[in-house]
């Protein structure tokens, strides 16, 4: 299902999926948390006396500068979406013009376009089983990245442990940070091969069927080892009130309440 936002009486800003392909509240955690209108709707949050028309989002707190990013990220989403004078609507993806059918619904349920889980490059004989649990957690991406911490409500910054640069999900940790790749590299070399890699941790499963689980292991003790080394948690930056930024976008998001 997908909502269509009219009046946006009916549709909560936050907690329901109406603006991209996830709720706001999971795509934007740490803005979750500090908002103060938790489950408002869509026509609660929208300022109809802001000129045209405005977002009229409160928070208990200032932002640090490292928030900042994801509040500019939010009000870009943001900008093209506007409520209007129509009822708020339930749209079924799976359906032709947004309707229901059962067709339609028994078609998806015995369909088998599902990707595969790649068991067969988990499990394998002589794998240590510790190994092969952690291969099936990285390729669920539950193993506890930065991303995963911060959507459990931990006020921290996303920064790779490894390498410092990137953002640390389960797929940068083990396969595109710098660091990863060199130890990548190095393997690869000793089979005389080169190799692209692609997107996702299970892809990289399904393509080398378990040769990777030590490797992928090695990485994250790595990464455990260098956080320990630098205190696992990093302090949040100085609130900097003064240099919050004005006018981001019509209908400043950031009213503090006193």
């Amino acid at each position: 299902m997908t909502l269509k936002v009219g009046k946006g009486t009916k549709i909560r800003f936050w907690k329901d999926t109406w603006c991209g392909d996830v709720k706001l509240a999971r795509r934007f955690p740490q803005l979750f948390n500090v908002a103060a209108q938790k489950s408002a709707t869509v026509g609660e949050l929208w300022d109809q006396n802001a000129g045209q028309g405005g977002w009229n989002l409160r928070f208990f707190r200032s932002f640090n500068d490292w928030e900042l990013a994801l509040v500019d990220e939010l009000l870009q989403i943001l900008r093209n979406q506007r409520i209007t004078l129509e009822e708020d609507l339930a749209l079924w993806k799976g359906g032709k013009n947004g309707k229901f059918g059962v067709k339609d619904a028994y078609g998806l349920l015995t369909s088998h376009s599902t990707s595969l889980f790649p068991k067969k490059g988990i499990w394998v004989e002589n794998v240590p089983s510790k190994l092969a649990f952690f291969a099936w957690e990285a390729t669920w991406g539950r193993i506890l990245t930065i991303d995963r911490l911060q959507k459990r409500g931990w006020q921290i910054r996303n920064r790779c442990y490894l390498c410092g640069s990137e953002e640390e999900n389960v797929n940068h940790l083990l396969i595109h940070c710098t660091v990863a790749s060199v130890l990548w590299g190095m393997v690869l070399s000793l089979f005389g091969a080169q190799w692209v890699f692609p997107e996702t941790v299970k892809e990289v499963i399904i393509s080398w069927k378990g040769l990777v689980n030590g490797l992928e292991w090695e990485l994250c003790e790595q990464e455990e080892k260098k956080g320990l080394e630098n205190n696992s948690s990093l302090p949040l930056m100085d609130n900097l009130e003064a240099r919050q930024p004005k006018n981001l976008l019509r209908g400043a998001v950031h009213k503090p309440i006193s």
